[in-house]
């Protein structure tokens, strides 16, 4: 009888252990595949082409492409100087994997990545107002620094679908597209630089994925130095 009471037992622990494992993986099967998605690196029978554009051109005064440095030090991203506000659009579909809602100089921003394929992610940075879907990812209040979170359901978007507006930072007006690429590695690799965060090493030209006329559109627009800011080694330039 006490054989009997000690197998039942047991099996009731198996029962509840099992059923535990498959909740834990029902509930953060979207977890598992934001990290699988980040971390591998796909071969791909189709590459990945950029097909709208991120933005109205018309509302950048101009760019500032990667790598620039300021009195703050080397920033691995390229700035977008605006005047007035400006829509944002998803260049190619995507998900929505991570972000961070802030607080800076007094004002509120989002940023996200979005995972397209291929081992390629892009960012948003220093958006004002995202639409509501996207807003709905995030917490009601913001940080107090910019460390993101995955976020607990993937958003799927298409190709230029709208995904907010932005007016920029509150000093400059301007605000950062960035787009990495995992099988890539730009040349802070080899200086070292922010072995902390070896994401940036792979960060590439964003314009390398449109075409030809559509990326001339947005070279004609490159400043490389202004104020205190210089390019530091143009990652778009193919010479």
């Amino acid at each position: 009888m006490y054989k009997k009471q000690i197998l039942l037992f047991a099996l009731v622990i198996i029962i509840i252990l099992i059923g535990a494992y498959y909740f834990v993986k029902q509930n953060n099967k979207d977890e598992f595949y934001f990290y699988q998605k980040i971390d591998e690196n796909p071969n791909c029978d189709f590459p990945i082409e950029f097909t709208h554009h991120f933005t109205d051109v018309n509302t950048i005064d101009s760019i500032i492409p990667p790598v620039f440095r300021n009195s703050k030090g080397t920033m691995p991203t390229t700035l977008i100087n605006i005047d007035g506000e400006a829509p944002l659009y998803m260049p190619t579909s995507g998900k929505l994997i991570q972000g961070s809602y802030h607080t800076e100089q007094g004002a509120e921003f989002y940023m996200w990545e979005v995972d397209v394929g291929c081992g390629v992610t892009i960012v948003f940075d220093h958006v004002t107002e995202p639409i509501e879907k996207i807003r709905k990812l995030f917490p009601d209040i913001p940080r107090n620094d910019s460390r993101t979170d995955f976020f607990n359901s993937i958003l799927e978007m298409e190709a230029g679908e709208l995904v907010g507006y932005t007016t920029g930072t509150v000093n400059a007006h301007n605000w950062n597209f960035a787009v990495y690429n995992s099988s890539e590695k730009n040349y802070l690799f080899e200086t070292g630089e922010f072995a902390q965060y070896p994401k940036y090493f792979t960060q590439v030209c964003p314009f390398k994925y449109y075409n030809e006329s559509a990326a001339e559109l947005y070279k004609e627009l490159f400043v490389l130095s202004d104020k205190d800011i210089v390019v530091e080694k143009n990652l778009c330039d193919d010479s």
